[in-house]
């Protein structure tokens, strides 16, 4: 908190209700982050598990003749 005031001080065009969400970034928006980062990680190393999966083909577009 006080490393945020003081850059705020440094700032001083910086609206200072801006600090109210302070708490909530620290507490919410880390934990989201780590959870789709750990999510990420956890993909990217099963991902050659998973596949791209078989894709159909059914010949149906048709061109116009000219």
């Amino acid at each position: 908190f006080l490393a945020v005031a003081i850059a705020f001080i440094i700032e001083r065009n910086e609206n200072w209700r801006l600090m109210l969400w302070l708490g909530l970034q620290r507490v919410g928006y880390r934990q989201i982050l780590y959870y789709v980062v750990v999510k990420s990680v956890i993909t990217a190393l099963l991902g050659p598990l998973v596949g791209w999966g078989k894709l159909d083909r059914k010949a149906t577009v048709s061109v116009p003749a000219e």
